[in-house]
């Protein structure tokens, strides 16, 4: 078996990147977390919504409707079309769960962040790779997520929000996932559990 450099370094495929690091999340991912990990609010957002996997599974876990953002609209009903990290807002939300583009990770935990109501809960499908880098670790220890919820099973995204690779198979992935749990104003160390 050759391996090149792409997946070598944990890449989905030797290909280019998806447009807009648009990486759909699988939506079992969200509803193993849900089987674990409760959200008891009333107001949701999704930052990221592209084609709807994360907020689809919420609306039918919990019925509720949410705010739902994405910087191209990709057909999710009543996406509102913005940039997350530009996009102005006096509303606070309950509930956050999105999985962002990677080279952007922190800049929408920091924003998140910002959006919590009191007691606010906040999920964010990232690489466990989130927990590496000095300024990452100054970071974390001072927003310490809640828990870590890493999957004992690799969780492949959907490049472009395609199911299958371009021959048809289901997407492999080398990177190892994992949902972290911020709740507003928690300060205690991570609970890291496997789902």
């Amino acid at each position: 078996m050759n391996l090149s450099c792409s997946k070598l370094a944990g890449s989905n495929s030797a290909t280019e990147k998806a447009d807009n690091e648009f990486y759909s999340t699988n939506p079992k991912a969200l509803e193993m977390l849900l089987d674990t990990y409760k959200f008891t609010g009333n107001t949701f957002l999704e930052p990221c919504v592209g084609d709807g996997n994360l907020a689809k599974v919420i609306k039918q876990r919990y019925g509720k409707e949410m705010d739902c953002i994405d910087i191209v609209d990709r057909g999710y009903p009543n996406t509102i079309v913005a940039d997350f990290l530009t996009y102005i807002t006096d509303k606070k939300y309950d509930a956050i769960i999105t999985n962002p583009p990677f080279s952007l990770a922190q800049s929408f935990v920091e924003k998140g962040l910002s959006l919590l109501n009191k007691n606010g809960q906040m999920a964010m499908f990232l690489k466990i790779q989130f927990l590496e880098s000095a300024k990452r670790k100054k970071f974390l220890n001072t927003y310490p997520p809640k828990c870590i919820y890493a999957f004992s099973d690799r969780m492949a995204t959907w490049k472009n929000g395609e199911k299958l690779d371009p021959k048809g198979n289901k997407w492999q992935t080398t990177f190892f996932h994992a949902w972290f749990i911020w709740e507003n104003g928690s300060i205690t160390e991570p609970v890291v559990r496997l789902l």
